[in-house]
């Protein structure tokens, strides 16, 4: 199987240019509340700057979950329960990031969605609406996302093989939160529907 390697690649699957899904991870752009450069799930609260709390809050991953799994429910598949081992290496690499908050992806054996945004409050919900939000950006028919707009962080989400899932949030030494989200197994293979 062919995996995007974290980068955009380009498919021309109609006469349109149309981004191919492969598995991995984006990076969604878009305006959001206060200042969001790129969203993804998030889990542990935020404590201060330059720290990664160890434990999750059940009402934060609840809230998350719900979005997600009514999204999934839309599209038929069944829905993602929470993994703590899968979230203790969200919560590892969001470690690794927190000095300089950079939204480079662990390249590990998950698919993964990455942010950060200026707002210390910067939830799960407010990243699952985000990458919901790329929903009207992937064509179906074509299973591609169309005018080169981003819409692979809502396929990971809505990836029907995916079942397993895991996040952390940490807050950054220059004040903003980077937030990751891990997926098991991973979701954006090229050639393959998410649903």
């Amino acid at each position: 199987m062919v995996r995007r390697d974290r980068a955009r690649t380009m498919a021309a699957a109609s006469a349109a240019a149309a981004l191919a899904l492969t598995p991995g991870a984006a990076q969604a752009v878009g305006p959001r509340p206060t200042v969001v450069e790129t969203v993804t799930a998030t889990a542990a609260g935020v404590t201060g700057a330059g720290s990664v709390t160890p434990s999750v809050r059940k009402a934060e991953i609840g809230g998350f979950l719900t979005i997600v799994n009514e999204a999934r429910a839309d599209v038929g598949v069944p829905p993602l329960v929470w993994d703590e081992s899968v979230a203790g290496h969200a919560r590892s690499w969001a470690r690794v990031r927190v000095d300089d908050c950079e939204l480079v992806h662990s390249n590990s054996r998950y698919g993964e969605n990455l942010a950060k945004g200026s707002n210390p409050r910067y939830s799960l919900a407010d990243a699952a609406r985000l990458w919901l939000d790329e929903k009207s950006d992937y064509d179906r028919p074509s299973n591609s996302c169309v005018n080169g707009r981003e819409c692979l962080h809502y396929t990971q989400l809505v990836w029907r093989t995916s079942t397993r899932v895991g996040a952390a949030k940490a807050r950054c030494g220059n004040g903003w939160t980077y937030v990751v989200a891990n997926f098991d197994p991973p979701g954006n293979w090229l050639g393959r529907r998410p649903y």
